[in-house]
Parts: C-alpha cells; sequence; structure tokens
C-alpha cells in the first residue's frame, strides 16, 4: 500500500467514526436501525475524502472539515437507498440493500432521516462561509434530483444522445462531486479563481467515475462489484455503453440491442449477449478513452492553482486511484 493509499484509509476511518457520532441514537429502531446499517456498509467514501483534501489543499484541517465531509456521505447514501428502491436491486456493497432487508417503507424513512442528518452535520461547520456552503449543497441536491429524473425518464426513451446523457450524468454524478470540491475550497477560505477551479475538477472528476461506473456494470464480476452484475441492463438504462452502441454499432448490432431491451424481463444470459455487442462495437474501448479524456480534464484543471503555490499532489493522486478502480 502506498503512503497515499494509507491516507485514504485514515481518512475514510476518521469519516466513518465521525458518521457514528452523528448516528447515535437507538430510537425509534425502525429508524435508525436502517440508517446504520447503510452506514456500516462501508464504500469508497470518495466524496468525503475529495471534500477533505481539496480543504486540505487551501489549508483547512481534518477537523474543520469533518462535518460537511459526513454530510455529502450522508446525503450521497441517502441517493444511494432510494436509487436501490427504484432500480430494484437487491444488493448493494455486497450485502442487502435496506429495502430488501426490511421493506419499502422503511427504506424511503431511512432516506428521509439521511437528508436531515446530513443537514444537520453540514450546518455544524466552523467558519463564517455556512450561509454559501448550504446553498452550494442544496443546489448539488436539486441538480442530483433533476439528474435522477432524466435517468428514469430515458428508460423509456430509444433516442436519446451523447448530449442528453452527458447533461444527465453532469447532474445526477458529477455535480455531486463537484459540489465536495467546491464546499471544501470554501472551508479553506478560498479565493473566487481557487474555487472555480476546483469545481473543474470536481466534476472532470465525476463525468470520469460515471462512465467507469457504467462500464464496470458489465465487465466487472458481481462479487468485485458489490452489486447486482448487469444492473444498468436489467433496468433498461440508458448509459455511455447503449448511447455509443445505438449510434456505432452495425445495423443487426442494434436490431439485438434493442430486442434485449424490449424484452418484459432481462436474464442474465441476455446481459451477456449485450455485452458481446458492446464490445464488437467497440463501445467498450471509447468508454474508456471517455474516462481517460476526464481524468485528463480534471488534472489540467488543477494548473491554476498550482501556479498559485497550491500543493495539489494529493487531488492528482485521487485521480490516478480512481483511474485504475475495479468497483
Amino acid at each position: 500500500m502506498t503512503d497515499f493509499e494509507q491516507k485514504i484509509a485514515y481518512l475514510k476511518s476518521q469519516v466513518s467514526d465521525y458518521l457514528r457520532t452523528i448516528v447515535a441514537k437507538e430510537h425509534p429502531v425502525s429508524l435508525y436501525e436502517p440508517i446504520k446499517y447503510t452506514i456500516d456498509g462501508g464504500g469508497k467514501r470518495l466524496r468525503p475524502i475529495l471534500l477533505i483534501l481539496a480543504a486540505e489543499a487551501l489549508g483547512a484541517s481534518l477537523q474543520q472539515s469533518l462535518p460537511a465531509a459526513a454530510a455529502v456521505e450522508l446525503l450521497h447514501n441517502f441517493t444511494l437507498v432510494h436509487d436501490d428502491i427504484m432500480d430494484q436491486d437487491d444488493t448493494r456493497r455486497g450485502r442487502p440493500t435496506v429495502h430488501s432487508r426490511w421493506d419499502t417503507d422503511v427504506a424511503l424513512l431511512a432516506g428521509d432521516g439521511l437528508v436531515a442528518l446530513a443537514y444537520q452535520s453540514l450546518l455544524a461547520t466552523p467558519g463564517d462561509r455556512i450561509v454559501q456552503i448550504a446553498k452550494i449543497f442544496t443546489a448539488g441536491l436539486i441538480d442530483l434530483c433533476e439528474g435522477q429524473a432524466l435517468d428514469r425518464e430515458f428508460e423509456t426513451r430509444n433516442d436519446v444522445s451523447l448530449d442528453d446523457y452527458l447533461d444527465m450524468i453532469s447532474k445526477k454524478t458529477a455535480s455531486l462531486l463537484s459540489m465536495c470540491a467546491c464546499i471544501g475550497g470554501h472551508i479553506a477560505g478560498g479565493d473566487d479563481s481557487q474555487i472555480e477551479a476546483l469545481q473543474v475538477y470536481g466534476k472532470s472528476l465525476g463525468m470520469a467515475f460515471q462512465i467507469q461506473d457504467d462500464l464496470l456494470d458489465i465487465v466487472s464480476d458481481q462479487k468485485t462489484l458489490g452489486k447486482d452484475f448487469g444492473s444498468d441492463v436489467r433496468q433498461k438504462k440508458k448509459t455511455f455503453l447503449w448511447v455509443h452502441a445505438r449510434n456505432h454499432a452495425e445495423p443487426s448490432q442494434v436490431e439485438a440491442l434493442t430486442h434485449y431491451f424490449n424484452l418484459p424481463h432481462i436474464e442474465t444470459e441476455h446481459i451477456y449477449k449485450v455485452r458481446d455487442i458492446f464490445m464488437k462495437a467497440g463501445t467498450l474501448n471509447r468508454a474508456r478513452d471517455f474516462v481517460h479524456r476526464y481524468i485528463d480534464s480534471a488534472e489540467q484543471s488543477l494548473k491554476p492553482l498550482e501556479a498559485g503555490g497550491v500543493k495539489t499532489e494529493d487531488l492528482k493522486q485521487l485521480l490516478h486511484l480512481i483511474a485504475k478502480r475495479e468497483a
């Protein structure tokens, strides 16, 4: 394990410990048990770590960042709980999803509780920029909901373009990572140009992360992935892979892809056939190209910070860590 990986592991443990202090209540059991189950489920903690590293780059301490870092992780977990309900996924991070272990009503309430706890933690952020931070946090949440709505609408459309897809993930995924980087910059008292650079960095990282997620959904096995293999195909989601294949595959392949996505129930054998179409159409390699393109864009966005004397090595290493992830 490299020094940076050790640092990430340490930050993950600090965020996890802080999260447990936020969710200290035991009753009502039907609310707090599934909330604790959710936050104890592990995960990459990418969003809080990004916030902490952005704040640290501009001189803020870990203790200054922890309340907001916990807030963005709680918000992220809210989206996972509700997404799993909407997508009818049975596993998340290698465990039953909340609605599978309990029921839909309990999962909805747990998600609501996670949002409330997120705001409670966010408002404990020290400093004189809490109003700006709260506005950024709220705008990110609205973008996220809009992105999720677009994602659902795309499931019944066959005319989703690449621009449509990129707009959707810029809201659903990239806006949250951009929000994290911006909040970190505000916690550290960054100026407008520094905040802008961090915003571009976070958005580019988010775009790369989502396209990579689309890719891993169908190239990683379920044990590595920690969630249902081929979940996007089962839910007939219009991911980067679907959009690219619809526009670049041979007519016979497009016809086959349309056939599978029109089936009432998509089985595992169909997912393997869809993956074969993606492979033959060059879609998997094209997705990898886009991931690297956005990673490069994120790295380039750090140059104005470096020109001002800001040390960005950890932010760069985070990019490289994301680029080589397998789940």
